[in-house]
């Protein structure tokens, strides 16, 4: 008899543990920033009669906050504060900040726990009464948190307003404690001498273009890989605020931790949409800046690489790039970390597809092709480093970025070298 009331003493004490581990799991009370607080830290900016504020919580404000780790959810915290000193109301558009940006209550009820409903009402409390408010009346000031995805060391945070005739786009450039970004390692000012980069006019640009390297080479400068079937022209606020308005993500440096990252997602089959991208070279040097936009899997992605040219044209940076679409991942010995991506052989869809990404931004003012790669037709594939086929028409498109909105009717086409199907046809 003591026996089995022991064992059931013991059986109470492991349920009551587990309980009390489930409940230590759930939230924590929110303890509320105020917006003196929020607003110290903050970046600003002014244009008319609207003055934005915004600044990107880090976890440990948010767990404060809202009751709970975001960063384990994917989702960063970002206050927006808007003044509006005219005499009409404007909107704010959540989905220019990020436009995968999530609800308020999709992200209270990943931190419920199972036994703590009065702590879950006061978080969903403090997500919906902390949400950033769409309507902005005259004369009035507004301020709340839009849900992003989270990032490292730096964020690029878009805030966009409308009325019925206008709009306006703030761009913020936020710096995080937490991962580092591999572009956060370039030092853009000691790539080139200072007055070493001639500025060329819109012929001289498109000759010059036409006589750069087909491909992409490895780190002695040795063989032809993939091509360089990109081109941006604009400054670096214009050219990284289109991409990352249109869910492309910055990419981590290639070091132990994102390869085993990386290694995790290949196995599990999941997403890592910050994923390293392998060093090519150009100008005896690997990529400035990689973005990528990720699938269904960490082995399947959107990617391109940029590098800054050694010329300007008309006093504005130009970017050589290389663009390709990940369909898989494969083993290699090429590289210390073993794995490798491998790429789809029709890379003219992938740079198209930017094409029709930026497009949709409204922020592209000219577009052309460049001759410079040449052409490598279904029955003469070429083959990138990795020793994956490709086949192309030999052009490289040719985008020239701007920061005031247009519609993409009014884009001018440059009368440049025209797209033909591989097979030679118009």
């Amino acid at each position: 008899m003591e026996h089995r009331l022991a064992a059931g003493l013991r059986v109470r004490l492991v349920l009551l543990a587990c309980l009390s581990l489930l409940a230590a799991c759930g939230p924590a009370p929110p303890e509320f920033l105020t917006v003196e607080q929020l607003a110290s830290g903050a970046t600003v900016a002014e244009r008319d009669d609207l003055t934005v504020r915004v600044r990107a919580l880090t976890d440990d404000e948010a767990r404060r906050h809202f009751g709970g780790r975001l960063a384990r959810l994917g989702v960063q915290a970002v206050w927006v504060d808007v003044r509006n000193d005219g005499e009409r109301a404007v909107r704010y558009l959540p989905i220019l900040t990020d436009p995968d940006y999530f609800a308020p209550q999709e992200v209270a009820q990943q931190l419920h726990g199972w036994f703590t409903g009065r702590t879950n009402a006061a978080v969903d409390e403090a997500f919906v009464r902390s949400a950033m408010p769409f309507y902005v009346a005259a004369h009035s000031e507004v301020s709340g948190f839009v849900f992003t995805h989270a990032d490292g060391g730096l964020k690029l945070i878009n805030v966009g307003l409308i009325q019925a005739e206008r709009t306006w786009r703030f761009r913020f450039v936020a710096r995080i404690p937490g991962r580092e970004y591999a572009v956060q390692r370039v030092d853009f000012s000691t790539l080139y001498p200072a007055g070493s980069s001639p500025d060329l006019s819109l012929e001289e640009l498109h000759e010059r273009l036409k006589t750069l390297p087909c491909c992409v080479s490895d780190r002695a400068g040795k063989g032809a890989g993939d091509p360089l079937n990109l081109v941006v022209v604009g400054s670096w606020m214009d050219t990284m605020f289109p991409f990352a308005a249109r869910g492309w993500r910055l990419n981590e440096p290639v070091d132990a931790t994102s390869s085993l990252k990386m290694t995790k997602a290949f196995l599990l089959g999941s997403q890592y949409d910050t994923a390293p991208v392998s060093p090519l070279y150009l100008f005896d040097r690997y990529q400035d800046v990689a973005f990528q936009k990720a699938r269904s899997s960490v082995s399947r992605r959107n990617h391109l690489r940029l590098w800054l040219a050694p010329f300007t044209f008309e006093h504005r940076a130009v970017w050589i790039g290389q663009i390709s679409r990940d369909i898989g991942v494969k083993l290699t010995t090429t590289s210390w970390y073993l794995t490798t991506h491998r790429i789809s052989p029709y890379v003219d869809e992938e740079r198209d597809y930017l094409l029709q990404d930026l497009l949709l931004t409204g922020l592209v003012e000219r577009i052309g092709y460049s001759a410079g790669v040449g052409a490598a037709a279904a029955g003469s594939p070429r083959y990138n480093l990795a020793h994956d086929p490709y086949i192309t028409d030999g052009l490289r498109l040719v985008v020239f970025l701007g920061s005031e909105l247009r519609s993409p009717l009014t884009t001018d086409f440059l009368p440049w070298e025209r797209p033909r199907s591989v097979g030679g046809a118009p």
